[in-house]
This record gives C-alpha cells, structure tokens and sequence, in this order.
C-alpha cells in the first residue's frame, strides 16, 4: 500500500470512526512547555479588536464538509477516477484547495464515446472549460444534447487552441468540419507554429487561407530548417521584417545555429509590426533570451534595444497588468533589464525613468509597483525633476510594509508607521454566521482538531486569496488566534496588498520568544521567521527545511552540537523553542562573519557564505564605498535569495516599527539603517 493512499484511509477512517469531538479547538499535535514559552499570541490590541460575538461550534464528524473532506483526500491523490466523481465533488465543494488541478483531470477523465452528455453540460456550466480537450468534450457533450450553435462555438475554440489528442481532432472534423473558417485554421496555425508543432502545422497548410499562406509555408521552412527557407523569407519582402512570428522564428534559428549575434541585431532593430505576435509570451520569452544574452555579453546598446521594445505586442492603450501571468511576468522582466540598463550602464536615466514605470505598472503585486516607482524617482533624481522624482517616491511609500516603499518613505524623510491594530470593524451577526458557515472555514477547524498540520495549511492559503475584503479578513485573523495559526494572518496581509488592500495590521506580524543571547537579533530573526515560514511552525520545504526558521537537519545537526544540546529532527516541527533556539543562534554565526553586516548575513542564511563571498568578488563589497547596496542587491542572480534580502530586511523594519525600543536606528532611517547606507533612501 503506498504511503499516500494508507493517509486516505486513516483519513477516513479517523472520520468514521471518531466520536465526539472536544468543542475547544486544539493546535495540531504536541506543544512543549518550551514551545508554550516561545509562540506568544499576536499583539494584544489585534486579538480583543474584534467583536466578541459568539462564534458558531466547529463543524462535527460525520458533518458535509467532514464528508467532503475525505472525499478531497481521495480525489487529489487519483487521476483515473470516472468523471463524475470530480464532477460531483468539484459542483458541491467549490473553491477547495487543488480545484484548477482537479479541473484539468476531470477534463481529461471525459471519454467522448461513455459520457453522459447532459451530465458533462451541467457541469461544464458550472465550471467553464480550461483546457483544450474540456473545450472539445464540452463541444461533443453540446452536440449530443442538440445544442448546435453552441456546440459549433465550443468546438472552434477547441480547434483554435491547438493541443488536443488525434482522436478529438478527427471527431471536430466529422461533426463540425463545415462550421470551421478559414480564421479557425489560420488561428490553429498560429497556435502550432508558436510551439513550434511543424509535423501538425503541414498537415493544416491546405485549411489556411491563401493570403497567409505564403507566410506560413516560410515559417514552417525556417523551423525545420529546409534548403528553401531563405527564399521563402525574401518572397515575403517587408513582413520578414514586420511580422513577430516570423522575426521570431528567423531569430531562434540564428540562435540555434550559434548565430547569437545575428540573432540579437535582428531583435534590436528598430521596428513597426505589422502582425502582433499571436503568442506574446512566446514573443516576449525569445526577446528576453536575446536581451539577456546581450547583457552577459556587455552588449548593452543591443541589450538596452532589445529589451525596450515591448510596447508593440499589444494595441495602444492595453493594460499589461489585467494579462496572464507569463506575459506580464516576462514584460516586467523586459522593462526591468532595459531600465537597469540605461540607468546603470548607458547613463541614460531619461529612458530609465520610462522602462521603470513601465515596470511598475505591468504587474499587479505591490513589490512590483514600489520597486518600479523608487527606481523611476531615483532615474528622475539623476535629470534633476525633483517634483517629479517626489511623485514616484509618493507612490512607492504607499506601501509602508515593503522594502522599496521604505526607502521611498526615506527618501521623502517620513518614518515607517508602525502597523495598525485590528480595530474594531463593523461585523455583522450575519456576516460572522455566514463566514463561520464557509466550508473553507469549517475545514480549517475540523482539520486542526483532527491534527491534520498539512492539509490544515492547504485550506488557510485557499481562505487566505480568497477573501475579496477587510472585514473578512477581520474574521481570518479572528480565526486565525483561534485555531493557532499565525501564518494565516500572515498571508492576509501579503494577499490583501496584491489586491489594493491596505491590511497592513499588527495582527500579520508574530511575536515570539527569541533566547536571551540573541535579543539584540530580535527584530531580524522575526524578520527571517516571517520569510522563512509565515510563523508555521510545523512548515517543511521541498528542501526538506524545517519549522519556523527552516532549518536543514544538517545545519540544525551542526548548530545543536555547538551549542551543547542534543539533536532532535522531530522538534524542529513540533518545538517552536527549539527551532527557533537553534536558528537564531545560526544567524548570529552568520552576523559575526560577516562583522554585523545584515545583508550579508541574510543573503547567507538563504544561500549559504560560498554563494555570497563569490558575489562580493564579483559585485564588490557592499560594505565599501562606492558600492550602491541597493544595487548589489538586485545584482544577486539568484531570485530567491534577492528577495529573501529584502523581505527579511522589511519585515525587520516594521517589527522596529512596533518595538522601537529595541534598535539603535533613527525613525526615519531604519532600513538605511540595516543596509549601511550613509544618506537615507
């Protein structure tokens, strides 16, 4: 029996069998006296904030979301199960962690040939295709159930979405052959050629339209590399040069026949498209491959050209922020080389002031927003447009709670305000009984009384992004003090600020007991715990890091056998004390290399010393003069590790902000402060 499926049943099992349930909801396992000692509850003035109505009683065994709950552990852990059984479950447990997987394996589990039609439209009503193959069974299922327009409108977007299996592409031909255009295939078309499908791309090339199909017939040469490639590229004159598909495609050839440079002048020529890229986070991932190149090169003209055109993928106007992920994500990082670029290396701060708004408007988190509009003031300060340089800091320092709005508050010489108490918002009895009776929050509770650590953390981060306002982010923290979840809190705060909300509270910042020796760490190592682990501390990483302060067990191994005190892998999860004892105590290893400088120390807890002594020989030493540390920050290539700096050096902040009586930095300066900056900001 595996290991997942012997969880399932002890999962049902417990369910079955359990009987009553003590109403006082319990933490998920054992907590030491040490532990007991070291989590402290949140601020005080957060916990009596809220009204002190009476709570509805946890759900009980045996209850529909308890029901549910065992059927959600048996679904997730199958792929090969009928359709209706996800069906059934994902139109009566909506919202549930894991849905959008379980989604795409319910499309998958629709066999054309056995479903029952009216059941796979009901469902699909409810839960709209998102794959191409749910788009094609959904248009069978239409089909089957006399709904010919829609059928007909289904069956074309599952044509136009390019990946389906053989059979689903035939039966779209027998039942729907007549209803497709010439639009559909030339859409299906661009569609393949994007991910480069050349075999299913030819067998489409007679479907197309004539107009486009000289392009096509040359697309398809480049990709396979055929002899007359390059007189087809010239038979198409100007779209060579003006159809994104194309230059892509001519571009990636080069590069894959070790023409890099080639392949980057063509990318860096000034251009008018006359074909927008089909696929623009395809369009855009071959422009940061180039421009990147470049840079390693120290082709910063070509980088800075490259880079910069990115307006042209989409019509005048578009709101780059309200697009998919990949693409705003590859255009931010686009924004970000080319105004890095200009700023730092071409001395250009003009251009560098476009691309860092740019940026700060392409994403929809607050560290984007901040992060572009400090550089924009800092580019606008090299032309020297004070006003204006103001203006982008002001917009930066909205976001007290975040590294660049920090130095933005700085460099506008205001403090960083502590975070607000929870206070008393307007709840309604109704709205607290409707809260209290969501099956998120009904889960949640039965699943620490359970002791279900795990599953429990699922649930708090679905209820977490999905609370849409402040006062039911009120109820979360309420809830979150109740079930001893502080990593809920947490994660309201970073969910509500990516949403516009200012949840910037008291209640998402932790206090726990830091040992004695290492007090004069204290705003630090909460500053790791809140990066580190939201305060969970039964958290372990794909790394297999443990607890709060994410320990290795090799690290903890080693630090517990320095100090005199014995090794326990099992504490480290269930002995916050302990973790967070022996964690603190590594930091301040780290602190004494590298002589109390916080960056470094910090970079060296996520990265290990190796990996940030060998960017020091690289980058320069931080701690020198003429060393921006904001810069060499940025300049770390690992992601990961430049945002643990800068989440951990934040969270820092604010937790001086709460307890200015434990730093020695002035109000205003508190972050300069960690960073060893002589003038603010």
């Amino acid at each position: 029996m595996s290991s997942m499926h012997k969880n399932t049943v002890a999962f049902a099992v417990l369910l079955a069998s359990a009987g009553t349930v003590a109403a006082a909801l319990q933490t998920s396992g054992p907590v030491t006296p040490l532990a007991a000692a070291a989590v402290q509850s949140a601020p005080a003035t957060a916990a009596a904030a809220l009204s002190q109505a009476a709570v509805p009683p946890a759900p009980a065994i045996g209850s529909r979301v308890s029901t549910g709950l065992a059927r959600w552990n048996s679904l997730r852990q199958s792929d090969n199960l009928p359709f209706s059984s996800y069906a059934s479950f994902l139109t009566s447990y909506r919202g549930w962690p894991g849905e959008t997987a379980m989604r795409k394996t319910a499309e998958r589990a629709i066999d054309p040939n056995t479903m029952n039609a009216a059941e796979v439209v009901s469902y699909f009503r409810v839960m709209p295709p998102l794959t191409g193959v749910g788009q094609a069974r959904y248009a069978f299922a239409l089909h089957a159930t006399g709904q010919t327009q829609a059928a007909r409108d289904a069956a074309r977007q599952a044509w136009q979405s390019g990946v389906l299996p053989q059979t689903d592409l035939d039966r779209i031909l027998a039942l729907f052959g007549g209803a497709l255009t010439m639009d559909d295939h030339d859409r299906r078309m661009e569609t393949l050629l994007a991910n480069n499908d050349i075999a299913s791309a030819r067998r489409l090339l007679p479907m197309t339209s004539p107009a486009r199909r000289s392009v096509y017939e040359a697309r398809i040469a480049v990709q396979s590399g055929m002899p007359d490639a390059d007189a087809r590229l010239a038979a198409l004159g100007d779209l060579a040069n003006t159809h994104a598909g194309v230059l892509r495609d001519r571009a990636e050839r080069m590069r894959n026949n070790n023409q890099g440079y080639a392949a980057r002048a063509l990318l860096a020529r000034s251009r008018t498209l006359a074909f927008r890229p089909y696929d623009v986070e395809k369009w855009y991932e071959t422009l940061l491959v180039m421009a990147r190149g470049a840079a390693n090169d120290r082709q910063w003209q070509m980088a800075y050209q490259i880079a910069s055109q990115i307006d042209d993928a989409y019509p005048a106007g578009t709101d780059i922020s309200a697009q998919s992920y990949g693409e705003r994500d590859d255009y931010t990082s686009l924004a970000w080389l080319a105004g890095t670029t200009a700023m730092h290396r071409l001395n250009r701060p003009a251009d560098a002031e476009a691309m860092f708004v740019r940026y700060a408007n392409g994403g929809r988190s607050a560290q984007v927003l901040t992060k572009g509009m400090y550089w924009a003031g800092r580019a606008a300060q090299a032309q020297g447009k004070v006003v204006q340089a103001q203006s982008h800091f002001g917009k930066a320092a909205a976001y007290p709670e975040l590294f660049y709005g920090q130095l933005a508050l700085e460099q506008l010489n205001r403090p960083v305000p502590a975070p607000r108490p929870l206070t008393a918002i307007a709840i309604s009895p109704g709205e607290r009984t409707a809260f209290y009776s969501k099956d998120l929050v009904q889960a949640i509770r039965l699943l620490g009384q359970l002791g279900s650590h795990k599953d429990q953390t699922d649930f708090i981060r679905a209820l977490s992004e999905q609370a849409t306002n402040d006062r039911e982010r009120a109820l979360a923290a309420e809830l979150a003090r109740q079930v001893s979840r502080q990593d809920l809190a947490v994660w309201l705060a970073r969910d509500a600020r990516n949403d516009g909300s200012d949840f910037y509270v008291a209640a998402s910042y932790p206090e726990v007991q830091i040992p004695p020796t290492q007090n004069h760490l204290w705003s630090l190592a909460h500053g790791i715990i809140r990066q580190e682990s939201s305060f969970d501390r039964a958290a372990v990483s794909h790394a297999g890091a443990r607890g709060m302060m994410q320990l290795m067990p090799g690290t903890a191994r080693e630090t517990s056998s320095r100090m005199g005190l014995s090794y326990d892998l099992s504490r480290l999860t269930s002995d916050p004390g302990y973790n967070i004892m022996l964690g603190s105590h590594y930091f301040a290893r780290l602190m004494d290399q590298w002589n109390g400088y916080a960056p470094l120390a910090i970079a060296s807890y996520n990265a290990g010393a190796g990996n940030v002594r060998r960017w020091v020989n690289e980058f320069g030493d931080p701690r020198t003069p003429g060393v921006d540390v904001v810069t060499w920050i940025e300049q770390i290539p690992f992601s990961e590790t430049r945002g643990y700096v800068q989440r951990v050096l934040e969270n820092a902040v604010v937790y001086d902000a709460l307890n200015p009586g434990r730093t020695n930095a002035q109000q205003a300066t508190r972050l300069s402060y960690y960073l060893g900056k002589s003038r603010p900001g």
